[in-house]
């Protein structure tokens, strides 16, 4: 069936929770940041977390793109970049105000999520400079359309664009993706471990960090 490659609006919210949910439900750790919050309160929750995303677009850097099936216009998949940005004193002053910290619902394992996000942030710090590099934030296929290119066809816009601006590429990346990823340049820098145990899984999860130079791997 045919797709096509498309910006992403704020209609889309909805279909970009529900590909959101579907995606990361099995995720060793996104999977046990909330397993206590009640489903429509988890659902209002990450609608206000996009649609700030779209209202803050101009402060950060965001640039979503969404892959719909061209028959039915069902959205499959979606790409949350964050391109290069650089503020002015105002603006930055105005960003200021909206980085009061996380709100969790009810129900969040607190722990967790500072601990995977806490480790997140510091990593960006250490080695994403957002004046000069690209940023694949987010980058989720509905599990029925994988391994069909989709991944491939969102990863290609926007290192187009970080190719023609001669930037690095920073991102963080699940054991599933990772094959992928190498195949565009990526190569691995750093790494997020956590102990699943006391969170109610098995053993040890992880996730990679990334960097690819302009113009790497050839996929």
């Amino acid at each position: 069936m045919p797709f096509q490659l498309l910006s992403a609006e704020p209609s889309d919210i909805p279909d970009i929770v529900a590909v959101h949910q579907a995606s990361w439900v099995n995720d060793p750790i996104i999977g046990r940041l909330m397993p206590d919050v009640e489903p429509k309160v988890k659902y209002d929750y990450d609608v206000d977390y996009y649609e700030n995303k779209f209202e803050t677009k101009a402060w950060t850097g965001t640039v979503m793109h969404k892959v719909v099936e061209t028959e039915t216009g069902k959205l499959v998949a979606f790409a949350k970049w964050k391109y290069p940005y650089i503020l002015t004193p105002e603006e930055q002053a105005e960003k200021d105000k909206l980085d009061l910290g996380r709100n969790y619902p009810p129900g969040t394992n607190e722990k967790l999520y500072e601990q995977f996000f806490g480790r997140l942030d510091a990593l960006r710090k250490k080695y994403l400079d957002e004046e000069s590099d690209y940023f694949l934030h987010l980058l989720i296929v509905l599990p029925p359309y994988q391994r069909k290119g989709l991944g491939t066809m969102l990863i290609r816009e926007g290192l187009a664009a970080a190719d023609r601006d001669n930037a690095r590429t920073y991102i963080e990346a699940s054991p599933m993706g990772l094959g992928l990823y190498k195949k565009f340049g990526w190569k691995e820098i750093d790494d997020i471990v956590i102990d699943m145990r006391p969170h109610g899984g098995t053993g040890m999860a992880s996730e990679k960090c990334l960097m690819r130079e302009p113009g790497a791997g050839s996929a």
